[in-house]
């Protein structure tokens, strides 16, 4: 899993490219943690890249948006192919955390 993290006009974004199983959240989950976390920042996460996504992915994703609400930041989802969009359709996961289109949409709604 690899993982890219930039921050463009207050928003923090963030781009993932291989598989959120196992490996691949054990691989990035205390960095994203520790660049959106403490900060409550506003992010949005590209999923254009991830081409699975698991129970550890979903759970990773809902613990980062749920410490983000609670320190007033938000996290937004954006571009997921079809497999995962699957899943998190299936996961209920827009429920939480909502999923977007595109980059421009995702920014829109994270700075709303």
């Amino acid at each position: 899993m690899k993982m890219d993290i930039t921050e463009e006009d207050g928003v923090v974004r963030v781009g993932l490219v291989g598989r959120l199983d196992t490996p691949g959240v054990d691989a990035i989950e205390t960095r994203f943690t520790g660049a959106v976390c403490p900060r409550g920042a506003r992010t949005v996460v590209d999923l254009s890249g991830v081409e699975f996504i698991g129970s550890l992915g979903l759970r990773m994703f809902i613990t980062i948006a749920r410490t983000l609400s609670r320190k007033n930041g938000k996290m937004i989802l954006y571009a997921p192919q079809p497999f995962v969009a699957q899943v998190l359709e299936t996961a209920s996961l827009g429920d939480i955390i909502p999923v977007q289109p595109d980059a421009a949409s995702a920014v829109a709604a994270a700075k709303a």
